[in-house]
């Protein structure tokens, strides 16, 4: 079967695919088709399950079957002698607004120098000054004014009520400051170290994902936008070396749809797969699967980061249990916390720590991610069927420097816990993954005093925060390990950009959500511009 020719077709329809959408279908002399994996979430009817804003984490342990693909294990961390290391299953969001519709809600631009940095390598006009006008075009930030923020952007940014914190969570305050750390209160206007409460894309209580705030009942009603969910892209299609549409399966039948354009937004685990498959990537790893080579770029699959997480929890005494009620959307992450841990003067800001409580289950939690990982990784293809997922090593804590940076976050936890203001709660932490902390793992203060075994728990443990980037980078054509240019187009080919995470050239110092909104809407602008 064979529809109409558009002009842009956008290939899933996560943060940066909902953004694209509606930016580009605002001129209604461009024809837009959004292709998305997963269901829709309708503006009238967007499960509850998504709007709510006190649990995200239950659509990872409850829901995955619904919401994410259901078959992507990948390798966390790097492989050492004697250690095994197994593959583990990775909740891929699979749902209209991708991540911003199942992740934790945490708003985080990171810092001006991470920006300087993508210019520095090679990400023309990407620098802080450059991208700063479109995290404005994206917000309305309710509690902060000034010329860092925006007022009517389609996605609401408040912080966690400082009302809504707990008396746990306030002697925790009282232990950061004693370490001598201050309240910077906007963690996405004050770069500095500190403590703060969450920036979250909350209203009213509920989430706002990127399918809310960009595709709206306004938005979907332009008859030049049409949005298929529960459709599944195979694959490209080409002539030569231009991209001429796409193949999808849809309601059953195997569609073909034409394109003057096709603009890869399927994630950093997705897009470099959808390159991989028709051609475009490393031509020695192309050859040995039987692909023709149609554009030798090394860099498709390379550069892929992550940021390491691991988590601890602590049970609470009597004493705490009355007074660590979570009453409010969002306050299951009362308190975010920037440090710098020291192992690298030129990377400061390198570690998050992010407090909580749980008066249901008597815990508390405190997880770290390192802010400024050292370490990369790789995707590659298994095969040449596009129904198998992508072969993904994120190669957590190759770099000795992670290694250490996950030492000092775990000594940094450890004491902040065990701080005098805090005896009364009697807390006894313990190691647990970050995505679904559990009681019974190993004591923290134990594995502290036993380097060997904590550096093995580390390997054998480390985890991500779901922030997967850079596997398309951004850079000029004779840059072998770039894989775009500045307005997205892939190099050596011709109708074909990619538009989301995976253009990153190096993680920034926050979670990727409204990054990779920043980038959409960049990207969108550039594309109007007639780039």
């Amino acid at each position: 079967m064979t529809t109409p020719r558009y002009d842009h077709i956008i290939v899933g329809g996560g943060s940066a695919g909902s953004v694209l959408a509606s930016r580009l279908s605002a001129d209604p002399q461009r024809h837009v088709l959004l292709i998305e994996a997963g269901p829709d979430t309708p503006p009238h009817a967007t499960p509850a399950e998504i709007l709510d804003g006190h649990n995200p984490f239950r659509l990872r342990l409850e829901l995955r079957d619904r919401y994410f693909w259901p078959d992507l294990s990948v390798r966390h961390g790097a492989q050492p002698e004697g250690i095994e290391r197994p593959e583990r299953y990775l909740e891929q969001a699979r749902v209209l607004g991708g991540g911003s519709s199942v992740n934790v809600l945490v708003a985080n631009r990171g810092l001006p120098r991470d920006y300087d940095q993508w210019a520095a390598l090679g990400a023309e006009g990407w620098g802080w000054d450059d991208v700063l006008p479109y995290f404005r075009k994206l917000e309305r930030d309710t509690d902060y004014a000034g010329p860092l923020h925006g007022h009517d952007g389609p996605i609401p940014i408040s912080r966690v009520s400082t009302r809504d914190w707990t008396p746990f969570t306030r002697s925790v305050v009282s232990a950061l400051q004693a370490e001598g750390l201050r309240d910077i209160g906007d963690q996405n206007g004050v770069f500095d170290d500190g403590y703060f409460a969450p920036a979250v894309n909350l209203e009213h209580g509920q989430r706002v994902s990127a399918a809310r705030g960009y595709l709206d009942e306004a938005v979907r009603a332009r008859p030049n936008l049409t949005l298929w969910t529960d459709s599944q892209v195979l694959g490209l299609q080409r002539e030569g070396t231009r991209i001429t549409g796409v193949e999808l399966q849809r309601n059953g039948e195997h569609v073909t749809v034409g394109a003057g354009e096709v603009i890869l937004a399927a994630g950093a685990l997705q897009s470099p797969a959808f390159l991989l498959r028709s051609g475009i990537g490393p031509a020695s790893q192309l050859q040995e699967l039987g692909i023709e080579v149609i554009a030798d770029r090394p860099g498709v699959g390379g550069n892929l980061w992550e940021h390491s997480s691991l988590g601890t929890l602590a049970t609470l005494g009597d004493a705490a249990r009355s007074d660590a009620v979570l009453a409010r959307p969002g306050t299951s992450h009362q308190l975010g916390i920037r440090v710098s841990s020291g192992v690298d003067p030129d990377t400061p800001s390198d570690l998050y720590l992010a407090i909580g409580a749980d008066a249901e289950r008597g815990v508390a939690h405190a997880l770290f991610w390192i802010n400024k990982p050292s370490s990369s990784g790789r995707l590659t293809l298994r095969d040449r069927d596009p129904a198998s997922p992508p072969h993904v090593d994120f190669n957590l804590l190759s770099d000795p420097r992670d290694l250490q940076r996950a030492r000092v976050a775990l000594r940094t936890i450890q004491r902040l816990f065990k701080h005098p203001v805090l005896a009364r709660y009697e807390l006894q932490l313990a190691l647990t993954p970050f995505a679904v902390p559990q009681p019974g793992g190993p004591k923290l203060e134990t594995l502290l005093a036993d380097d060997t075994a904590l550096e093995a728990y580390l390997r054998q443990h480390i985890g991500g925060v779901w922030h997967p980037s850079g596997t398309c980078r951004i850079g000029t054509a004779d840059d072998p390990q770039a894989v775009v240019d500045s307005a997205g187009r892939v190099h050596g080919v011709e109708g074909l950009r990619v538009a989301d995470a995976s253009i990153i050239p190096v993680i920034p110092t926050a979670n990727t959500n409204l990054p990779t909104l920043m980038l959409a809407e960049k990207i969108a602008d550039a594309i109007l511009g007639g780039a």
